[in-house]
């Protein structure tokens, strides 16, 4: 199942009533992702009256978590998370406000952060990609040669790692794996993956 993410780490700003809205958000594919690119917005505008977020990641199973972070419940992170099921998957947006001393009521506040949120997307681009899986390779030295052509034919680049045998870490798009474990099939080669004892 391909999916569509943000194309790159973006961040754009919008003023209602003398009210800055900042929005940035990124493509992440782990709650602990999510979790550094939030910790490092609200870091970098310590100050600001609010740091509203929603984000969508992993599968399965998914993970969608959003917040209003102080603002009145449900006109700040549910409008952002709306805008985020609508558009992306393994992503993050986060909408920092300066308060500009105008209070927009309910319907304003759901109205600035959905724009804010769609805002983003737009400059940040959207990008389709295809889930993949982490795999690792370890085999000896004298299988090298057929391992490096085999994921070269398939497109794939690896991470090599040279000690008593070669490990290679690679990224393996799902709709590749079946194919990719049958060319790869030797009894010297163990294949693994990534993150599993």
């Amino acid at each position: 199942m391909r999916y569509t993410t943000l194309a790159r780490e973006a961040e754009t700003e919008i003023i209602i009533l003398k009210s800055r809205f900042i929005a940035s958000g990124c493509e992440v594919q782990t709650v602990e992702a999510a979790e550094a690119f939030l910790h490092k917005t609200r870091e970098r505008w310590p100050d600001a009256t609010h740091h509203c977020y929603a984000f969508r990641v992993g599968g399965p199973p998914l993970v969608d978590r959003y917040s209003d972070d102080g603002e009145p419940s449900g006109t700040a992170g549910k409008p952002i998370m709306t805008v985020l099921e609508h558009n992306l998957y393994n992503a993050i947006l986060v909408v920092t406000r300066y308060f500009g001393g105008t209070k927009l009521g309910t319907g304003g506040l759901v109205k600035a952060y959905t724009q804010a949120a769609q805002a983003l997307i737009e400059t940040a681009g959207r990008l389709e990609k295809e889930p993949c899986l982490s795999l690792e390779l370890h085999y000896p030295y004298a299988l090298s040669g057929t391992i490096e052509y085999q994921l070269a034919q398939a497109g794939l680049k690896a991470e090599f790692t040279y000690s008593a045998d070669v490990q290679a870490q690679v990224e393996v798009p799902l709709s590749q794996k079946e194919q990719l474990l049958a060319q790869l099939s030797h009894p010297q080669l163990l294949i693994r993956e990534a993150n599993t004892p």
